[in-house]
């Protein structure tokens, strides 16, 4: 069985008005194979915080949909535990770009999963098995 770790641009688009190619291949993977890092509801919930002042009502709806979200993974949201620190440390290096990037790559290698992303080229040479639901035949990639 593939388990697979959805980044939140996978995420933004598996509504009604989103990717019909992301929506096609989420119709075929059953609910209980996909995964959430922490990271992903951090990089969720900082966004729709960055919006409280400029547009509440839009803040207010976005977190309570990022509830929903949080709600219907529940036991398959994986934390940032210490595992997952040492191999995301080794995978940054002396870098700090793209740090949540390499949470979701850390996590992936960690628990062995396939990381679904439109950013393939973000994950290139860390090790991570990618699958891009973006293109019209997703396949799968190592990277």
């Amino acid at each position: 069985m593939t388990l697979y770790l959805l980044d939140e641009n996978v995420l933004r688009e598996a509504g009604s008005r989103g990717n019909a190619n992301v929506r096609r291949w989420l119709a075929t993977i059953d609910d209980s194979n996909l995964r959430l890092s922490a990271a992903t509801l951090f990089e969720k919930r900082r966004g729709a915080e960055a919006l409280q002042r400029r547009d509440p009502e839009r803040s207010t709806a976005l977190l309570a949909a990022i509830d929903l979200l949080e709600k219907s993974f529940s036991d398959r949201v994986l934390p940032i535990d210490g595992p997952i620190v040492a191999e995301w440390t080794r995978l940054l290096g002396e870098k700090n770009k793209d740090r949540w990037d390499l949470a979701l790559a850390a996590t992936a290698r960690v628990h062995g999963l396939v990381l679904v992303t439109r950013n393939v080229k973000d994950f290139a040479g860390r090790g991570v098995r990618l699958l891009n639901p973006f293109k019209d035949s997703p396949e799968e990639h190592s990277a």
